[in-house]
């Protein structure tokens, strides 16, 4: 039988996260384990270069490029991490022993997928835990693009939580 000891949740931060975050911390309490938080910021060059349909690299510095998603980064990580400790309290009634180990926010910038499989492989983590949006009718059908390819492609077992719609 498989034991959980560390949970990797994943989450984009929405309103609607909270269902994943509650199955994640009902397995935390029923197993003992604690739940690492993992949140992904969108590449801001590799964003900006998509929406442009120009490849911002080709003809900007990239030093001054990564410095600017570094600095998107680090404004990121106080804000989530206030973010993600006031969910964790909002539940806390449900759940009192907050099983977070806040010690263990990840955040990190890139491609979704590719991020959380890298982090649950390279963390040792027993389970993923994560929200799935569907944005399209074939979506709707199955799951969301991010939580379908880490469902595909990861090595850990994935449970992914049927969010409602925003």
């Amino acid at each position: 039988m498989p034991k959980i000891n560390t949970i990797l949740y994943a989450t984009d931060l929405s309103k609607n996260a909270k269902p994943a975050l509650s199955w994640a911390m009902s397995l935390a309490e029923q197993y003992n384990a604690a739940i690492s938080v993992i949140h992904i910021i969108p590449d801001v060059i590799e964003e900006m270069s998509a929406s442009m349909g120009y490849d911002l690299t080709a003809h900007y510095d990239m030093e001054q490029l990564s410095e600017l998603n570094e600095e998107g980064e680090n404004n990121a990580r106080d804000a989530i991490s206030e973010r993600i400790k006031s969910v964790c309290g909002e539940i806390n009634d449900e759940f009192p022993s907050c099983r977070m180990d806040f010690s263990r926010i990840i955040i990190k910038t890139g491609h979704p997928v590719q991020e959380i499989i890298t982090a649950a492989t390279d963390g040792n983590f027993d389970i993923v835990v994560m929200g799935s949006h569907g944005h399209g009718l074939i979506d709707d059908l199955f799951l969301g693009s991010v939580a379908r390819g880490v469902v595909h492609k990861c090595t850990v077992p994935v449970l992914t939580i049927r969010l409602p719609a925003e």
